[in-house]
């Protein structure tokens, strides 16, 4: 045993779990033990206190004032994920205090942010103080609008910061200048928590009254944790680790009701992935193609029957909604397919002028799935002058910085590393074709992302495949963006049986030696058309339990497959 793999093994014995998870955290950049314990175990006790953080004392003192003299609060939040789970989090705690609240959520159709109609019919609902969420920091004129009204606001939100602050009576940030809050990477919803949290506690002080425990909504913060890809490192681990907890007793009736028309079942645990690939886009597609009301008022539902109502009509939405994305990513990955530069890009932009443009980051996310490359979608309104787009990124890409570099092609453009949102004169599309492509080669310098077999935790045996692995893979989650999802490397495996489920996606009984495991690869069949039994392949893969109908087995997740070489 060489020194490296007895190092490996110690640290493993003293954490409790295996040389698998203990490579996978040095590979993540967990490098000392007290790091690895942290991820591992997950404290609430550990979340830093929100103190430093600016504008957290207004916006307290704010809110304090509205509970004493009983003042209605307007609350508004975004279209996404992210805004309608920050507007539940901050309503619904709200009431459960005592305080009169009116909620509204964005219509993508009214245009990115708190616009100055929103203001208006916030103030018409008798709002005499007004809340935003994952929104505001750059929407001046609706709050001052309020302010000179004599309304007074706080912005709750994570998007940079523009150089110009908000006329707000409080914002917060963690990106603003001056804020000494640690951790950079809270989405909204989290920073809502924090507040909630606080707002408690001040309260309780001076009341000595037994208040609502926040912690109980920690599953909504979880949901817009995930689902804002933002970086699960720190505090967001640990606030995703608890709220999938909460979420797993099913409490909520609006996320019950949802987990239900997603087919999760009653006794199936829940993990990151149900809340990245089934609730989140369910919750995103009413704000994809025109108002978010519905999802707000889902997650807002007091019952069941109420909810169960609300999830009818999300899921219809997110029928259409998938109607449209794989018609975006059809016809997106055949343009990229007849482009003959299409396979040196770094980073990729596609636009057409049928797509529909809150569809577009989703379907980003498809082309990103296909070619392993930061993708930029945009979809182009001919009539309005404008092309309105969504980036997605591959790897540890910072699309934000990328688009940042190509600023001057672009009418405005916002969000994150790892997703960002443009508008952009269809005149400039060719410009910003090449821009975002150079942005991207810049960032990577020469890194071939398009090698299938370039990053991975190394090449894993099926005969080292087993339960005590499977259960420290589990201890290691959630898995995101800031800490990669395992993917190990499987150089040779034959093909023992392959057929279609639904037209895109293949399942596999695959064999390496003695052992056999079946296997799931999602998307890929049209990538693989004439898969036979006895081919050999190689491919990067997770293991994973999969649970149907009740049943558990342990399966593999193909991530991305090619023909075994050199064997």
């Amino acid at each position: 045993m060489s020194p490296e793999a007895g190092e490996l093994r110690d640290r493993a014995g003293a954490l409790g779990v295996g040389p698998h998870a203990v490579a996978l955290m040095l590979r993540r950049g967990v490098t000392s033990p007290e790091a690895q314990a942290r991820v591992l175990r997950p404290r609430l006790a550990d979340l830093r206190a929100p103190t430093a953080m600016a504008g957290f004392e207004p916006a307290l003192e704010l809110l304090q004032t509205a509970q004493q003299k009983r003042m209605r609060i307007g609350v508004f939040g975004d279209y996404d994920v992210d805004g309608v789970t920050t507007t539940a989090i901050l309503t619904t705690y709200l009431e459960a205090l005592g305080i009169d609240v009116v909620a509204r959520a964005a219509s993508r159709e009214g245009g990115y942010g708190f616009q100055l109609a929103d203001a208006r019919a916030l103030r018409e609902a008798g709002a005499q103080v007004v809340l935003t969420g994952d929104c505001g920091t750059s929407d001046h004129e609706a709050l001052a609008w309020l302010e000179g009204q004599g309304v007074p606001t706080a912005v709750i939100d994570h998007h940079q910061v523009p150089e110009r602050m908000p006329p707000a009576r409080a914002l917060l940030n963690p990106h603003q200048p001056g804020c000494g809050f640690p951790f950079k990477g809270l989405c909204s919803a989290g920073v809502a928590f924090y507040l909630c949290a606080s707002l408690r506690s001040a309260i309780a002080k001076k009341t000595g009254s037994a208040l609502p425990d926040p912690r109980a909504w920690l599953d909504l913060v979880a949901l817009g944790t995930i689902c804002d890809m933002v970086p699960l490192v720190d505090e967001n681990r640990i606030l995703v680790r608890h709220g999938l907890g909460v979420l797993a007793s099913r409490r909520r009736p609006g996320l019950r009701a949802l987990l239900e028309s997603a087919g999760v079942g009653e006794d199936d645990p829940i993990d990151e992935t149900h809340l990245g690939f089934r609730l989140g886009p369910r919750l995103n597609a009413p704000g994809r193609l025109g108002p978010a009301e519905p999802s707000l008022l889902l997650l807002r539902a007091r019952s069941s029957v109420e909810a169960r109502a609300m999830a009818e009509r999300v899921e219809h939405f997110n029928i259409h909604r998938r109607e449209h994305q794989d018609a975006i990513v059809r016809e997106a990955l055949a343009m990229l397919a007849a482009d003959p530069r299409t396979p040196e890009r770094r980073g990729i932009v596609v636009a057409g002028e049928s797509w529909l443009h809150g569809i577009v980051g989703i379907a980003a996310a498809g082309v990103v799935s296909q070619y392993r490359r930061p993708a930029l979608v945009l979809a182009v309104d001919r009539a309005r002058g404008e092309a309105r787009g969504s980036a997605r990124t591959a790897g540890d890409i910072d699309v934000h910085a990328a688009l940042r570099a190509c600023a001057p092609y672009l009418r405005r453009y916002g969000g994150h590393r790892a997703a960002a949102g443009v508008s952009v004169d269809p005149a400039q599309i060719p410009a910003l074709v090449e821009a975002f492509d150079a942005a991207v080669a810049e960032q990577i310098r020469e890194r071939q992302l398009g090698d299938p077999a370039v990053e991975h935790d190394g090449v894993l045996p099926f005969e080292a495949i087993d339960e005590p692995l499977l259960v420290d893979l589990e201890q290691l989650a959630p898995y995101g963006v800031g800490f990669a999802p395992p993917r190990f490397l499987c150089e040779d495996a034959v093909i023992e049986r392959v057929r279609v489920l639904k037209g895109r996606h293949l399942s596999m009984g695959l064999r390496q030696g003695k052992v056999g495991f079946e296997a799931i690869a999602f998307g890929q069949a049209a990538a693989h058309p004439n898969l036979a039994p006895g081919e050999r392949v190689a491919f990067l893969f997770a293991p994973l339990r999969s649970s149907f109908r009740g049943r558990v087995r342990l399966q593999l997740m193909v991530e991305s497959m090619w023909p075994a070489r050199g064997f």
